[in-house]
This record gives C-alpha cells, sequence and structure tokens, in this order.
C-alpha cells in the first residue's frame, strides 16, 4: 500500500460501511480506452467458502480468546489501492506489504513496500521504519521515507482501515456476529463480522483450535464509488515484536538553499556539481561520476555542532544510500565540532553512476534528520554527464 498524505488521502476518499464485496467487479464501469477496467476492482483475496453452523459461539466469546492467547504477531497485506489513468480516470491495483503487531499496549507498523516513483526498485529506507506506524492512540503516517511524519489522534475513518488489522482493536459491538465457519489453510475457523468506531464492517477469521486469528478484510469505497479491498493474513505468533513510536526528526525535503534547523543552528546546501574526472588520489569508476554536494553549517547555539561527512548518505536514480568518498580534495567537509558562533562550509563527495540526476542527500544528524534536494541540472536527451 502506498500511503498517502491525510490531506490527498481525505480528498479522493470516502469511507463507507462496504465489506466483503467478494470477487465481483464495480458496475456500471465502462470499458472504454479513456475509462477504467471493472476488472481492476475485484477483491484480490477471495474470501473462503463460508458454511453455516448450528453451535457457534458467540463473538464475545470468540474476542476473549483471541485476547488471551496473542502477544504479538506478524502479517502480509493484499490489497487494492487507487491507481491514476488515462483521462485523468482512477483505476486500481494490487499492493502487498508486510507488517507487524503488539496487543499489550496496541501497536502496529507497515514494512515499506514498492513505490512505483523508485523505478529501480523498493522504496530507499532512511531510517528503517514503514510509513505507517500505531502506537496506542495516535496513528503517524508519512508520504514516503524521506518526508514528515504527521499525526493523526481521535481517529480516522480511513486510515483506521489499517489501525483494524490489530485484534486489540476488534470490540463487541450489538452488531457484532458469528457468520458461521470456513476453511483457511486446512484449519477451521470462525468467520466474524465486527464493526469499528466508524461504523465500518470488516470481516475476521479466527482459527478455531487455539483464539489465533488468520484473516481480516475489510472494503472501502473512493469518492467515484470505486471498491478498494485491504486483506491481512497473519502468522509468527508471538515471535518478538518492538513497535516505538517514530523520532519525529524528519522535517521534510528542503531544496538548495534553504536551510534546516538543528538544534544549535543549521545546515543548507549551497551547491550541487557533478565531477566526471576526479583528482590525482581517486578517479571515478567507467560509467560512474562523483556528486560534490556543498553543505554549509552555521552554529547559532547554545551548544557545540558535531559535524561529520560520514552522516550524509545520498539516494534517488538508482542510488540507495550511497555513502560519502574520500577524494583527496582540499574543499572536502572535515570532521569538527562548532561552537557559536562559527561557520564552516565544505563538501561530500559521492560516486553515482553518469544518469543519476534527482538526487536526496540525507543527514542523521543529532536532534534531526536532514533531508535536502541535491538534483542535477538535466542534460540534453543523448548527451552523456561524463564523456
Amino acid at each position: 500500500m502506498r500511503v498517502q498524505s491525510v490531506a490527498v488521502a481525505m480528498l479522493w476518499i470516502s469511507i463507507t460501511a462496504a465489506c466483503g464485496a467478494g470477487g465481483n467487479p464495480v458496475a456500471n464501469h465502462s470499458t472504454a480506452w479513456d475509462q477504467v477496467d471493472p476488472s481492476e476492482f475485484r477483491q484480490p483475496l477471495p474470501e473462503p467458502a463460508l458454511w453455516p453452523t448450528a453451535h457457534a459461539p458467540t463473538s464475545s466469546i470468540v474476542l476473549s480468546q483471541v485476547a488471551s492467547v496473542i502477544q504479538t504477531a506478524q502479517f502480509q497485506i493484499i490489497g487494492t489501492e487507487m491507481a491514476p489513468r488515462v483521462q485523468g480516470q482512477i483505476g486500481a491495483q494490487v499492493y502487498h506489504v508486510d507488517g507487524a503487531l503488539t496487543i499489550k499496549q496496541p501497536a502496529l507498523e507497515l514494512q515499506p513496500w514498492n513505490d512505483p516513483v523508485w523505478s529501480a526498485g523498493p522504496e530507499p529506507d532512511i531510517d528503517g521504519r514503514g510509513d505507517f506506524v500505531l502506537v496506542g492512540s495516535t496513528i503517524y503516517v508519512r508520504g514516503n521515507t524521506f518526508n514528515e511524519w504527521q499525526t493523526v489522534t481521535g481517529g480516522d475513518p480511513y486510515w483506521g482501515v489499517f489501525a483494524d488489522i490489530n485484534p486489540a482493536l476488534w470490540q463487541t459491538t450489538p452488531n457484532a456476529r458469528v457468520l458461521g465457519e470456513a476453511s483457511v489453510d486446512g484449519s477451521r475457523a470462525w468467520v466474524l463480522q465486527l464493526a469499528n468506531l466508524f461504523g465500518l464492517q470488516f470481516k475476521a477469521w479466527v482459527r478455531q483450535s487455539d483464539g489465533y486469528p488468520l484473516r481480516y478484510t475489510a472494503s472501502w469505497l473512493n469518492a467515484k464509488g470505486s471498491t478498494y479491498y485491504v486483506n491481512a493474513l497473519y502468522r509468527r505468533f508471538n515471535s518478538a515484536v518492538q513497535i516505538a513510536a517514530p523520532d519525529m526528526l524528519n522535517r521534510g525535503i528542503a531544496n538548495p538553499g534553504a536551510p534546516v534547523a538543528l538544534p544549535s543552528g543549521s545546515v543548507t546546501v549551497t551547491d550541487v556539481e557533478f565531477d566526471c574526472s576526479g583528482t590525482v588520489s581517486r578517479r571515478p569508476a567507467r560509467g560512474d561520476k562523483f556528486v560534490l554536494v556543498t553543505l554549509a553549517f552555521v552554529d547559532t547555539g547554545p551548544g557545540q555542532l558535531a559535524i561529520s561527512p560520514d552522516a550524509w548518505r545520498l539516494y534517488g536514480d538508482g542510488v540507495n544510500g550511497a555513502p560519502p568518498i574520500e577524494t583527496g580534495s582540499s574543499g572536502t567537509l572535515q570532521v569538527q565540532a562548532l561552537s557559536p558562533p562559527s561557520r564552516v562550509s565544505g563538501a561530500v563527495a559521492f560516486e553515482v553512476p553518469e544518469d543519476a540526476y534527482q538526487l536526496l542527500v540525507v543527514g542523521h544528524l543529532v536532534g534531526a534528520t536532514a533531508v535536502m534536494s541535491a538534483g542535477l541540472p538535466m542534460l540534453p536527451n543523448g548527451t552523456l554527464a561524463c564523456p
């Protein structure tokens, strides 16, 4: 699932109480060249066959068994999300993403997923965290790993679909009921229909033999009435899982020339250039170039500002966390500690492929994560950066 910002999500999404539309496509979709294909909206993980039973327990009994046996779990989501199509149409595409949860203090985290923006592979991961985290009653979301975290408190109808994957949030309401039985991977399971605090209905499959949850399924509608699905398949119960709140040190992407605030001053990207020649000490490998990012630090107090080139990494265009290199240049940024009101400037060098241009430089600094654009000027088509 490619999590969007809260503002974008709430613009496009209108949650309803729809649930369990099975494998049926959404009706009334044209298949003309400028329209989406109805087959895109089918449930990507059809529900197991349901059969009634005369001796089913109540939903409260099943949920109490779940609460008594599960402490942690890992899971995989197989769902559908909105995807752009021609003429401004919104279609659907299938996504897979892993996650983990804890019960005692309700917590849940979705791991980074493949993002179409990053054509070279999975979304770059600058901090080892996913882009959706639930801790207690607070949800933390971000557009991708380079953006600042936003917090959602007091509940949210869209993000609640993902928070409800955690069985700690399952409640017995007047409309909760056991629908019957099903077979999930060879195990007999009770099939429950539940609802969250927004009235959104969802289904849960709970193994009869031990009370472990096996599957969660919910669906939601976007503003145009198209149905999207969220399915979670649970596994690896009661293993070691720890989920803490994000550190909130990332303030978002800054453009060149814009300072990023630090606890004792600021840092700014003042120049970005590529170097095809290198120095006497080191030259770029064939097909590579050096990218020189000049950083300017200002210490305005109250304390010292620790500076180290090793704190920085480069991302983008087939570059995933490239570390700095030593070129022997006299203008290289040096390890040091500034005291107010000092300032210093120096270059950090990275070796990247010749065609790498859309770049971001990330610094993990004391009290802040600096994410700054380091895009290089694009050359005319067919022109090599390093002829």
